[in-house]
């Protein structure tokens, strides 16, 4: 039991952490001279933010920044479990389980989204979908630990 508890703890972690890299950095999309991420774009070492984007653009934005917040819900909550199970009377490992799969369901989408958008992925775009099977993994994990917990 308390071997999935770490498991799930740890994979929260680094998918959360792929996840914040990715969303912060400039390299979702990369070409010779020029790359950009979600928040601004660089050129030739000029870099400046990206203005009113496509709903396409918009929506992978979104999508990022929810998934990034159901992430932290996620490590936040399993952190919490060492020291308290329940939350009045919902299970913090539940909570965390569905705001890892939630976080990983937004993740897919937001990528998938700008993976029609372009056709020059950079290292940025990489660890976006890195964190997608890492947060349902977490979730599986979570919902293992608060079956073995409720057992």
């Amino acid at each position: 039991m308390r071997a999935l508890q770490i498991c799930a703890v740890v994979f929260s972690f680094i998918s959360l952490l792929l996840l914040l890299i990715s969303l912060g950095s400039d390299y979702w999309e990369t070409t010779t001279g020029f790359h950009a991420g979600l928040w601004r774009a660089c050129f030739q070492n000029i870099c400046g933010p990206i203005g009113n984007g496509s709903d396409k653009f918009n929506s992978v934005q979104a999508f990022i920044l929810i998934g990034m917040i159901a992430g932290a819900v996620s490590f936040f909550g399993l952190c919490a479990t060492f020291w308290k199970s329940h939350l009045g009377s919902i299970s913090l490992a539940k909570i965390s389980a569905i705001a890892s799969f939630a976080a990983g369901i937004c993740a897919m989408i937001a990528m998938a989204i700008f993976t029609s958008m372009t056709r020059f992925y950079g290292w940025s775009f990489g660890l976006g979908w890195a964190s997608f099977p890492l947060f349902l993994i977490t979730s599986g994990f979570a919902f293992g630990f608060e079956s073995a917990t409720a057992a």
